[in-house]
């Protein structure tokens, strides 16, 4: 289950005006015809009514548009319904935080969510929604455009149907470790430091559409496997030594499938079977190295921090967390026996 501390306080705060990507706050409004507008201007033009006559809004939405993915969270405080969803250009992933709520796909078909089943839907398919009172989710945005492009990529080959995914997500799978990776997303989007958090930005939405391809269920799910014939040895080489010659650049999956001359499915492929790893991971593990030489001989002035940074890690506590776990102790630690 999805460790819903790391995003929420307490369902009390939520409802009342949620701390979660509160530096990102679009609107909070008990006006019904203002609710709609601002949530149609973020997401889609739809109808928003009020279940039952006694009902009063306490709606409110915190969100961010970032370059492929847009990620926020929002609340109405109060049963409505939501019908008429015009379509637009994306996939909705929405999970529970509390409450319930119930998701139409057409043709008959409903999903309902909760705190541990999310829906993952293009709005194509999205036709009606229900969601209670007391109910406060996650939505994230993924946009269509990047997701054909990450799968053409992975596959080696054009899209042959358009891309559809499985509605439901249990988060008792796999799928949970997908939302920890948006929890990391939204840490960073609220970080006092998103100046320096920028960097980062682009490589965690790669890595979200990468992530949601390889672990959602989808017609697409079966070529995304590791495939039995082996790869050769040397792309996967030739990639290695690309990371290493220039580990201190910007580098994106697609300069390592460019350079691997295969295509990305089999790079990931070849990475997983000779090096138990993907790619970017990989990439991670050459400038962790990179750092622990550098705290191994550091001069008089440089901290851990300056270090870190000079090799792309930018959040500070989870970079400590990774190095603790490749090396078995603290950077500062490295950092005081090599003086």
């Amino acid at each position: 289950m999805l460790d819903r501390s790391m995003i929420l306080a307490s369902a009390e705060e939520a409802m009342a005006g949620s701390h979660i990507m509160g530096s990102h706050r679009v609107f909070q409004s008990d006006d019904l015809d203002q609710t709609r507008d601002l949530i149609a201007r973020t997401y889609c033009p739809h109808r928003l009514s009020l279940q039952g006559r006694q009902g009063k809004l306490g709606a409110w939405l915190n969100h961010k548009r970032l370059s492929q993915i847009g990620v926020g969270a929002m609340a109405y405080g109060a049963d409505v319904h939501i019908s008429e969803v015009e379509d637009q250009d994306f996939v909705l992933l929405m999970l529970p935080l509390q409450g319930v709520a119930s998701n139409g796909l057409g043709g008959g078909r409903s999903v309902e969510t909760h705190s541990g089943r999310a829906v993952v839907t293009s709005t194509t398919e999205l036709d009606r929604m229900w969601w209670s009172a007391d109910c406060a989710q996650l939505v994230v945005q993924v946009s269509s455009a990047a997701l054909d492009r990450h799968l053409s990529m992975m596959t080696g080959r054009g899209l042959r149907e358009p891309l559809r995914f499985a509605p439901e997500m249990e988060l008792m799978t796999g799928a949970v470790s997908w939302w920890k990776y948006v929890a990391m997303l939204i840490e960073d989007l609220s970080s006092a430091e998103q100046s320096t958090a920028q960097a980062s930005l682009a490589h965690l939405e790669s890595m979200l559409i990468v992530k949601l391809l390889e672990t959602q269920n989808s017609n697409y799910y079966d070529q995304l496997r590791p495939q039995s014939s082996r790869i050769a040895p040397q792309h996967v080489r030739r990639v290695e030594r690309f990371i290493v010659d220039n580990v201190g650049m910007a580098i994106t999956l697609e300069q390592l499938v460019d350079v691997s001359g295969v295509s990305a499915r089999a790079l990931f492929d070849g990475f997983r079977r000779f090096r138990g790893c993907s790619p970017m991971a990989y990439l991670r593990s050459v400038r962790l190295d990179r750092v622990r030489q550098d705290l191994l001989g550091a001069r008089e002035g440089e901290t851990v921090t300056s270090i870190a940074c000079k090799w792309g890690f930018y959040q500070f506590g989870r970079f400590a967390g990774q190095y603790r776990q490749a090396y078995g102790e603290l950077p500062s630690e490295t950092l005081r026996a090599g003086r």
